[in-house]
């Protein structure tokens, strides 16, 4: 029978000696960042670092499609709603990182990106366009846009726009949020897919309209 968690971290002190001492007694990492109230990343770095790592499974970042909302040609556009500004995304937590510079025949970010996962969302003239989610990379997700290959239809489309609104004279900004993964009754929790499902649901960005020019 497995020991409590009251009776295995009895005179531990530090985060680290409990997330061992759990681990050592039978309880999964989910249920240790749960008990515990801190990140699953933190427990898998403490098990690793000790050299506890039976059952410990490659961590997954799966990278998708950016999600778009397609319009059923009988019923028509999707029910309007008023356009956001990019101060509700700041008063959220988003950060300015920089904006899209033409550049050639194409345009590059003035800033660099971070290589955290998270949500991005680019701007024009105030108002919230787009909203993309990656799991790999702030970084390497955004240089996709700039190479746009044909192959990759969102990637292509959503470069397009971009150029369209820099020949217009347009300011294209970049904001980016990275938070942190949280878990439910022991079950990890990717904060960052339901942000963007839950920001594309609620502001119905232009340019996440599929057929959007």
């Amino acid at each position: 029978m497995r020991r409590t968690y009251e009776e295995v971290t009895k005179g531990l002190e530090t985060k680290s000696d409990q997330i061992r001492a759990l681990a050592k007694a039978g309880y999964l990492r989910t249920e240790i960042a749960s008990l515990l109230k801190i990140r699953y990343q933190h427990v898998r770095k403490v098990l690793v670092d000790a050299g506890i790592i039976e059952g410990l499974q490659k961590e997954v970042r799966l990278e998708r499609e950016p999600v778009v909302i397609e319009v059923d040609e009988e019923e028509g556009a999707p029910t309007a709603v008023p356009p956001t500004s990019w101060e509700v995304l700041l008063r959220a937590g988003f950060h300015f990182l920089g904006e899209w510079q033409p550049e050639d025949e194409g345009f590059v970010l003035d800033a660099t990106a971070p290589v955290d996962k998270g949500v991005y969302s680019f701007v024009v003239d105030d108002i919230v366009m787009y909203v993309g989610l990656t799991q790999r990379g702030l970084r390497g997700r955004l240089n996709a846009y700039r190479r746009g290959y044909e192959r990759q239809r969102t990637n292509a489309r959503v470069k397009a726009l971009i150029l369209e609104a820099l020949a217009a004279g347009k300011r294209v900004k970049v904001l980016v949020a990275t938070p942190a993964d949280g878990s439910w009754n022991g079950l990890p929790v990717h904060t960052s897919a339901g942000l963007e499902a839950g920001m594309i649901a609620m502001i119905k960005p232009a340019w996440n309209i599929l057929g959007a020019s």
